[in-house]
């Protein structure tokens, strides 16, 4: 399986989450952010990750096809 690295960080308008994260893995994402420089911040790294992990979901998309057009961002839908 091909992967797919997190690309730089386009302007998108945000909604505020609230979440508890273990320490190791939230010193893990401001590293990731570090190494990709330029804007990229803690929620870049999430959300990319998150849009990653949606899209490479055959099940995840076969399943949210079948809702109503407009339900997942293009981000996370495929071309299958």
């Amino acid at each position: 399986m091909a992967r797919r690295r997190i690309q730089p960080k386009p302007s998108v308008e945000l909604e505020t989450v609230t979440l508890r994260l273990p320490v190791h893995l939230v010193r893990a994402v401001d590293q990731y952010a570090k190494y990709l420089g330029g804007s990229s911040d803690r929620t870049y790294v999430i959300t990319q990750a998150i849009e990653i992990a949606m899209a490479q979901d055959k099940d995840f998309q076969k399943t949210a096809t079948g809702r109503a057009a407009g339900a997942l961002p293009a981000a996370v839908r495929t071309n299958t």
